[in-house]
């Protein structure tokens, strides 16, 4: 059996491109026919560079970042909505691309929809620049006809995600930046400045008062063993990242933060606010209710939130609505569970879900500059008070120097 790849004229007149397994030209020919295809041009497959590229990029180190999966998916929802096929609307959009990684990825999806598979499917080969929420609803909309409308809505979904990201990333660079200088400025300060002043003060023939003591032992400590301190840092670092992949401490730091007295109600609002919008959006894409939900939930992070929506599924497999399942799991906030049965009862769950799912996040927002604001004038304080101690423990061994002096 030969590999042909053909061009073809569908029932609506539109030009279709892809591959076919047969026997012969012949066969080939009449699956086309058989498919409500007018084939125009049948050529077998010789080497195909287009499956060498497309094992070459799924073996491959390279993946779509956010942004640019955002602006693929954008471009591929406008092209598809414009009647224009999936092959065509790849290779416009690899053509229309700067970056070499977004053109290796989208040749390796492209191939697949050449050789015959479906988008989903082809999308399968490159998973970290697709997850599995969004080759779900790629499916979902291939399966009911509507690629187009499905592919605005994950471009919508995408924008949303972005714009929250962006928002705590830029809230969180002042703060960081204050953290980076006040930390430096201080570990100057013990390293380089207080050791010279720690040599005059060891001349003074009285005993040192207890913080300048503390501070000549930390200033000492610091200066005196800086690169071990980096390796135990490095260390510690490495140590953390590789512990936090095991599944049993994973779940153990989830679960504290689930835990944690203001935090962890924010923790699981934004995991409910996230998985609602996913659901809402697989549900309106064609998936059942139970199927989004599964979808959904792999992408949680929290693994004891995940764990607590695999029970829902069930109790939903099981032939409880979403929202009473919701309700039990004790996991879901309530406006997400109203706003469910709300919607289970009128019929629009999708809408509602997107609704309380634009709720939480607002309040999440608000509720991360309150914080934000916060933590600015907190560091301010902190480093404040640490400069304050080490003027003190500079300037309490000459005021005493003075006294003895002038007595």
């Amino acid at each position: 059996m030969a590999r042909y790849f053909y061009v073809a004229v569908d029932v609506d007149g539109r030009r279709r491109d892809g591959g076919i397994d047969a026997d012969t030209e012949t066969s080939a020919r009449a699956a086309l026919v058989a498919r409500k295809l007018l084939p125009v041009e049948i050529s077998v497959a010789e080497t195909s560079a287009a499956s060498s590229s497309s094992r070459v990029a799924a073996n491959g180190r390279v993946w779509l970042r956010h942004k640019d999966r955002l602006l693929v998916t954008r471009q591929l929802a406008t092209l598809v909505d414009a009647s224009v096929s999936v092959d065509e609307a790849l290779g416009l959009v690899i053509a229309q691309q700067d970056k070499p990684a977004v053109r290796q990825v989208l040749g390796s999806v492209r191939a697949g929809v050449q050789e015959g598979r479906r988008l989903a499917d082809a999308m399968g080969a490159q998973a970290r620049s697709f997850p599995p929420l969004y080759r779900a609803a790629v499916s979902g909309g291939e399966r009911v006809g509507r690629l187009g409308f499905v592919l605005t809505r994950l471009a919508d979904h995408l924008t949303r995600e972005n714009a929250i990201r962006s928002k705590i990333t830029t809230a969180l660079i002042y703060p960081a930046a204050l953290m980076l200088v006040a930390t430096t400025v201080v570990i100057s300060m013990m390293t380089f400045v207080v050791p010279g002043l720690a040599e005059q003060f060891e001349t003074f023939d009285t005993k040192l008062p207890l913080l300048t003591t503390i501070l000549i032992g930390t200033s000492s400590f610091l200066s005196g063993n800086w690169g071990a301190i980096l390796v135990f840092l490095a260390l510690l670092t490495a140590g953390c990242i590789l512990a936090l992949r095991l599944e049993p401490v994973r779940v153990a730091v989830d679960g504290l933060l689930l835990k944690t007295p203001g935090l962890g109600r924010w923790v699981r609002a934004i995991n409910a606010s996230r998985l609602a919008r996913s659901v809402g959006t697989l549900t309106l894409c064609g998936l059942p209710v139970l199927d989004s939900l599964r979808t959904a939930n792999s992408a949680t992070s929290n693994r004891v939130f995940a764990r607590a929506m695999d029970r829902a599924a069930e109790r939903v497999e099981q032939g409880e609505p979403l929202s009473a399942a919701w309700r039990a799991s004790a996991m879901t906030p309530p406006l997400i569970v109203y706003m469910a049965a709300s919607g289970e009862t009128s019929g629009e769950l999708p809408r509602m879900l997107e609704k309380a799912a634009e709720h939480v996040d607002q309040e999440f927002e608000a509720f991360t500059q309150m914080a934000l604001s916060l933590v600015e004038p907190a560091i301010i304080v902190l480093m404040g008070a640490v400069v304050t101690g080490i003027v003190l423990a500079i300037m309490l061994p000459i005021l005493q120097l003075n006294q003895l002096v002038a007595g």
